[in-house]
């Protein structure tokens, strides 16, 4: 027993109408959401050294990009993203901290919350990608805090509390 042609053609209207609808709203939403088809997207790169808890500068780099790269691309990457540059457990561990605050154009601070990192001691690299979710969309100068608090444990006996704090600035406009 066959399916009649016009039930056969309903539900390839319907489908074309679900494929439409779907297409419409990945091409709707990204801009309804970020308020606009571009936004700032401010990259901010540190190394950070648990041995002696060093730090290089933090180097903010703003661009532009669109609603979908930003939404599809950068922000399902993660706002906080560690790389180990030279990292090793025989020197001994450590449990990192890193807290995030904010300052936007009108002197407001927001807080962005904290990143738990463990592991050995060593060189990472860390990359922090801040834009809309975080509250960068005015124009003007932003300050961005990075508390860095390492608790290193050398051997059994030897603990030690390190702290550090970069502070970077960067301009959109």
């Amino acid at each position: 027993m066959s399916t009649p042609p016009a039930n056969k053609k309903s539900r390839k209207g319907l489908l074309v109408l679900l494929v439409i609808v779907v297409a419409a709203v990945i091409l709707v939403i990204p801009p309804a959401l970020a308020g606009g088809l571009m936004v700032p997207v401010s990259k901010v790169v540190f190394g950070e050294n648990t041995g002696s808890l060093s730090a290089t500068q933090a180097a903010a780099n703003v661009s532009l990009v669109t609603a979908y790269e930003y939404y599809f691309s950068i922000r399902a990457g993660g706002m906080f993203r560690t790389s180990d540059t030279s990292v090793s457990n025989s020197n001994g561990n450590t449990t990192i901290t890193i807290d995030l605050k904010l300052t936007n154009p009108s002197g407001q601070t927001i807080d962005l919350g904290n990143t738990n990192i463990s592991g050995g001691i060593g060189t990472r690299t860390h990359t922090i990608y801040l834009s809309i979710d975080q509250g960068v969309r005015a124009s003007g100068s932003y300050v961005l805090n990075i508390d860095i608090t390492a608790n290193v444990t050398v051997g059994v006996n030897l603990q030690l509390n390190l702290t550090h704090v970069v502070t970077t600035t960067f301009t959109v406009s």
